[in-house]
């Protein structure tokens, strides 16, 4: 039973992705919410979407997001699958974009469907 509980545990860990925060993730309706700008619900950001401007990755708040070449460089969150977007709420999915830093690279991020 302990063994069960644990492996529930460490699958819904997996499942998930960082904390949301006004640097990365949060809701938002305008740049003013965030701690830099607000990738908007109408530009297909459903419930919009708190991020930073990037060039490299390392320019992004957590080690789970990258920098793609969208909105003149943003971070969002990396995924392998939809289910590791889901925390981010209805109309997430996880899809292939170019990175900033070498466009034709392609990473798995939680993108709007």
């Amino acid at each position: 039973m302990l063994r069960m509980a644990l492996v529930t545990a460490a699958l819904l860990a997996a499942c998930q992705s960082s904390d949301v925060s006004r640097a990365l993730g949060a809701r938002c309706d305008k740049s003013a919410e965030c701690a830099d700008r607000c990738l908007l619900a109408s530009d297909g950001y459903p419930g919009g979407f708190c991020t930073v401007v990037c060039d490299t990755s390392s320019d992004c708040p957590t080690s789970d997001s990258e920098c793609v070449d969208r909105e003149g460089g943003a971070c969002l969150f990396t995924c392998t699958n939809d289910a590791n977007c889901a925390f981010l709420g209805a109309g997430w999915v996880c899809r292939a974009a170019a990175t900033r830093e070498q466009p034709p690279q392609q990473v798995m991020i939680c993108s709007g469907a």
